[in-house]
């Protein structure tokens, strides 16, 4: 009997023991490092990464295991997953230096270049001539555009280590970035002097050299890296992409397959794929990913680069449900959402796009990809400002994405910001200067400017160069224009239409000349196959309207214009020729007739009800248009024109000025640089007794339209509640002088008024 209690005591004080050790958290976040610790030298980072986060589990602000973990990530390729680790690593760990400079170059990597910068600062309080964190803060001051201060932080660390290279290649690369190509020459080859065996150090020379179209000496180099580091990553895919570029395709499949091969790498797979698609080999690119599709931790990947071979393919339906099925698994992959959005785009689907769009952005708002994926929706949208808007923020997240800096200077021309279409050709002239369509853009832009001299010397250069390319025709055309030469003009457009068929630039050209020539025919015979080809192309059937009408073939102007409105909602420049061209024919009853039974039979045509109500509005019948312009704003779809317009209305009888201001929000909201939209926001503010927030948008729609007498009249009487009484007779004189009607009693009066 006492040896069986003795034994029950012994079981009870070992349960207690156990539990006692089980209910220590300190202990079991120790035993889950160590664990870990053990799979981490066993080489099963699979399961170090369980041990890793079950510590973190226990104790999320653990230092240690949080860095191991993002050491684990880094060793599976798991970059996605590694980088936001070592920053939280970091902020655990602020005396940890190598937590620091880990995290510092994961935000330099992410494009966080002023949090970069943060960090860079905290280790130089620590210790001023710690060189890594020097040549980190300089890095993060070159991306934020100080490359005087980065100079100074990199010349500080020579100072302190007079033979580091990696210092010297800061160096080469913020002199490039400069335009200071001999300073970056002596600076990178000084780096390869210092560390003849430093891989990183040949690459970084030979992408110098590559950027100032010395491919055969940057091709040595790069053989000279691979030689010290065969399997090298990113000596091997530049040398590949080389061969790409110097039309050496064949050359170009070894040294990635090579890679491939012999790393076994997801990451070496992935570029020799990626490699097979640019080349047009995309069974290949397949062969290569299906075995990838099958992995879990490559599948989102390998499954959206299928997708992308089956809609080139033109598998169209395939491509969308393999991409569904991606979503489906990974709804927030910032990547798979925006290639959906960019097919949405392409199938003019442009709505459904914008969505996908902004979600891909939601997903990852440092994603460059999705910023940019953002910004081309918004500008087939015709959203300039938003375009603008999200182009800029691609520059901020990344300052070398040269297509960006390309889009902003054509936006820049379209919004008649020439200074800024200039800038930004230039940077990225500057950034890639075998870059065709940079060279463009700078030879447009100082066109656009009247700098004439600087202007034929680059158009020179470029016909020199790329003989054979379309647009540099046409370009060469636009200065001929630009200097009153239309028959050099017209050679050089139609030069450019047989290079490049279908090129909207040179057909625009040759219409307007045609125009001027009083030959119509010839433009519409040109413009009719085209538009065969591009039946909703709303531009290229405003050109077909403006062709017909000189012909003197009203009713074919007016089946274009139906066309171009029918086709896109939102095209303001159709419905307003449209008008104009019914007004022209005294057929605004019949035309609004028609457009009711359009409107009657189908709901869901905006476009149709948005029509009427321009129609009833245009003869005076002020309640009837405010009728349609209500059954279009609360119908299918969206009616921005119809939205604008009611608002408009509402504002005038100083009435439902809440529901005006949400109608007119919902009109700039979609059609952000219309002119109208700007002056409606603007009278709605007005009437609302803002007007401090009616200025804006008032000022904006006087820039863009300076001769509207109705602008300048809802400007000075914005000016005159303000109490800035010149600037109200100002716009009130220039608008009495434009049109002596505008405003009525109520003009004169204020007028009178501020002028005392």
């Amino acid at each position: 009997m006492r040896n069986t209690r003795s034994r029950r005591f012994g079981v009870l004080i070992l349960a207690a023991l156990l539990a006692s050790s089980c209910s220590n958290p300190e202990k079991q976040k120790v035993q889950h490092l160590e664990r870990g610790d053990q799979y981490a030298a066993e080489k099963r980072d699979e399961f170090a990464v369980i041990e890793y986060a079950s510590a973190l589990k226990i104790d999320p602000k653990f230092g240690e295991a949080r860095f191991k973990l993002a050491q684990t990530y880094e060793r599976l390729e798991n970059m996605r997953a590694a980088a936001p680790e070592y920053v939280r690593a970091a902020d655990v760990l602020p005396d940890n230096r190598e937590a620091q400079i880990k995290a510092t170059q994961i935000l330099l990597i992410g494009q966080r270049f002023g949090d970069a910068q943060a960090r860079a600062k905290a280790l130089l309080a620590k210790n001023p001539k710690d060189v890594e964190a020097l040549l980190l803060h300089a890095a993060a001051m070159a991306s934020l555009r100080d490359p005087e201060g980065a100079i100074g932080q990199i010349e500080e660390a020579l100072k302190v280590s007079p033979d580091s290279s990696p210092a010297f290649l800061n160096l080469g690369a913020v002199r490039m970035q400069g335009g200071q190509s001999k300073e970056a020459e002596a600076a990178f080859r000084h780096a390869v002097e210092l560390a003849p065996s430093s891989v990183n150090a040949k690459v970084a020379l030979a992408n110098f050299l590559w950027a100032t179209e010395r491919t055969s000496e940057a091709e040595g180099i790069l053989k000279e890296a691979l030689t010290l580091d065969p399997k090298n990553l990113v000596a091997n895919r530049m040398l590949g992409m080389l061969y790409v570029a110097t039309r050496r395709v064949r050359e170009a499949e070894q040294p990635l397959k090579v890679l491939a091969e012999s790393t076994k790498t997801p990451a070496a797979r992935f570029q020799l794929a990626d490699y097979y698609t640019s080349v047009g080999r995309r069974q290949d690119a397949a062969n290569v990913l299906t075995p990838l599709s099958s992995n879990r931790a490559t599948f989102v990947e390998a499954e959206a680069r299928l997708a992308a071979l089956e809609y080139a393919d033109n598998r169209v339906a395939e491509a969308h449900k393999r991409l569904d099925n991606v979503l489906g698994r990974a709804p927030n992959h910032a990547g798979a959402l925006a290639m959906k959005a960019r097919w949405l785009t392409t199938e003019g689907k442009l709505d459904e796009a914008l969505d996908r769009a902004k979600a891909a952005v939601a997903a990852d708002r440092q994603s460059v990809a999705a910023q940019f994926t953002l910004a081309t929706v918004h500008d087939r949208r015709g959203e300039v400002a938003d375009a603008i808007k999200s182009f800029s923020e691609v520059l901020r997240l990344n300052p070398r994405v040269t297509a960006a800096q390309l889009e902003l200077s054509r936006l820049s021309l379209i919004t008649g910001d020439k200074s800024g279409a200039l800038q930004y050709a230039e940077q990225a002239r500057q950034a890639e200067p075998a870059n065709l369509q940079a060279r463009v853009a700078l030879a447009r832009s100082l066109i656009a400017a009247g700098n004439t001299a600087r202007a034929e010397a680059e158009v020179a250069t470029l016909l020199k160069g790329a003989p054979t390319a379309g647009v540099v025709h046409a370009v060469n055309a636009t200065l001929h224009a630009s200097k009153g030469d239309a028959a050099a003009a017209r050679s050089s457009f139609e030069r450019a239409l047989e290079l490049a068929p279908g090129l909207y630039e040179a057909l625009r050209g040759l219409t307007y000349l045609d125009l001027a020539a009083k030959n119509p025919a010839s433009a519409i015979a040109r413009l009719e196959p085209e538009i065969a080809r591009q039946p909703t192309s709303g531009p290229l059937l405003v050109l077909l309207a403006r062709s017909h009408i000189a012909a003197g073939d009203e009713a074919k102007a007016e089946q274009a214009l139906r066309r171009a409105v029918s086709a896109d909602p939102r095209f303001t420049l159709g419905y307003t020729l449209l008008a104009e061209l019914y007004f022209k024919q005294r057929r605004v009853d019949q035309a609004r007739a028609e457009f009711e039974v359009i409107a009657n039979r189908d709901p869901a045509a905006v476009h149709a009800r948005t029509m009427v109500g321009m129609l009833l509005e245009g003869q005076g019948k002020r309640d009837q248009a405010r009728k349609a312009y209500e059954t279009a704003v609360n119908g299918p779809g969206k009616a921005p024109l119809a939205a604008n317009n009611l608002a408009f209305i509402y504002a005038e009888q100083g009435t439902n000025l809440d529901l005006a201001l949400q109608l007119a929000t919902s009109a700039k909201q979609q059609m952000p640089d219309d002119p109208s939209v700007d002056d409606t926001l603007g009278w709605v503010y007005y009437k609302k007794a803002l007007p401090s927030l009616a200025a804006k948008p008032l000022e904006e729609s006087l820039r863009k339209r300076p001769d509207s007498a109705e602008v300048l009249y809802h400007l000075g009487l914005t000016y005159a509640k303000l109490g800035e009484k010149e600037k109200s007779r100002q716009a009130l004189e220039r608008a009495l002088k434009l049109d002596p009607r505008i405003g009525g009693e109520e003009a004169k009066q204020t007028l009178a008024m501020v002028s005392k």
